[in-house]
């Protein structure tokens, strides 16, 4: 699937194909996203405000709204 993929610190973030998700474990659900926004925090990651505090290699917009698809 296609996502907007945060690559790192003070780069913009691209579009990259990441594998389906799937239901792992007892408390799993998948949500399709039908919009996402960014929020400030997006973008104290983006600029390496964070660095200790999040990986770079990370999914952004904090904020989505979706449906619940599966469940395990």
């Amino acid at each position: 699937m296609r996502a907007v993929q945060v690559v790192g610190y003070g780069q913009h973030p691209r579009m990259a194909d990441v594998p389906e998700p799937e239901v792992t474990g007892p408390y799993d659900v998948i949500v399709k996203i039908g919009g996402a926004g960014v929020c400030r925090a997006d973008l104290h990651i983006l600029e390496g405000q964070w660095a200790d505090k999040s990986g770079v290699s990370l999914l952004g917009a904090g904020r989505m709204r979706g449906r619940v698809i599966l469940v395990s």
